[in-house]
């Protein structure tokens, strides 16, 4: 459940704790799997046509909020340190954590879903989607073209995106199937 817009000022609790260090672990782990199970998709050592994280990005922000956008800096600041070293890899670590926060924020209250996310619809994801996609994808090229990793700001955009993109809905897809096997597994137990 997405806490309301004015818990962000409370104070935090252990469950917060947790649900940033399971954000954390899920990111982790799925930049991981995603490096070496499309790892024929990658188009440098930091775009991929297929960006399963990406997908946890916007499930975990769903869910538990800013707890997890916390869990995602933490998280992407752990996968980006051997690609750009500290400090420099905050910067990724930030865009990985405030893009999907603003999207998520933005894009639930324009189309005017509830907090527990009931009724969300697959178009409506798709937009929180896209909108992610792009506050990913715009600021991390323009950050690769400022630390001299690609020609203009612009060059990595399009396949950043839809990695972005099919790796959420890759990842929206495997959930909404084990969701309907494990509801088919319980009503037959039943």
């Amino acid at each position: 459940m997405t806490p309301t817009a004015t818990s962000i000022f409370r104070r935090p609790t252990i469950k917060d704790a947790a649900a940033a260090a399971i954000t954390a672990l899920l990111w982790i782990g799925a930049f991981y799997l995603n490096e070496s199970a499309f790892h024929s998709a990658e188009k440098t050592a930091f775009v991929s046509l297929i960006f399963l994280p990406a997908g946890v990005r916007i499930l975990a922000v769903l869910m538990l909020g800013w707890p997890a956008a916390i869990g995602l800096f933490l998280g992407s600041l752990v996968t980006a340190a051997p690609i750009w070293h500290l400090p420099a890899a905050i910067i990724p670590a930030l865009i990985s954590a405030l893009g999907p926060a603003a999207s998520v924020f933005v894009g639930t209250r324009a189309l005017r879903l509830r907090d527990d996310l009931q009724g969300i619809r697959v178009s409506q994801m798709a937009l929180i989607a896209v909108a992610d996609g792009l506050s990913n994808a715009l600021p991390s090229n323009v950050f690769f073209w400022t630390q001299h990793r690609i020609a203009t700001p612009w060059q990595d955009v399009a396949p950043m995106f839809v990695g972005d993109f099919v790796g959420t809905f890759v990842l929206l897809y495997v959930g909404a199937m084990t969701l309907r096997l494990l509801a088919k597994v319980l009503r037959n137990n039943l």
